[in-house]
């Protein structure tokens, strides 16, 4: 599986915590890096995430600005 940053300039670092998207090339999926929800229960989704997901919280922003 390749991988292709798509991560907005603005938003990619290098040291410290740095929610990061990905393209997979040739498909149509990508791989999203954010925070783990560390609550999931609190937010009422716990149910409907899978055995094999993680929950992430992205900044709304970054995702506009790969979008447009």
């Amino acid at each position: 599986m390749k991988l292709k940053e798509i991560t907005p300039n603005a938003y990619q670092c290098l040291w410290t915590y740095c929610p990061a998207v990905y393209e997979i090339v040739g498909e149509d999926r990508l791989v999203i890096i954010g925070k783990k929800v560390e609550s999931p229960d609190k937010l009422g989704i716990s149910k409907k995430i899978g055995k094999d997901e993680q929950a992430v919280i992205v900044d709304k922003e970054m995702l506009r600005q790969i979008f447009r």
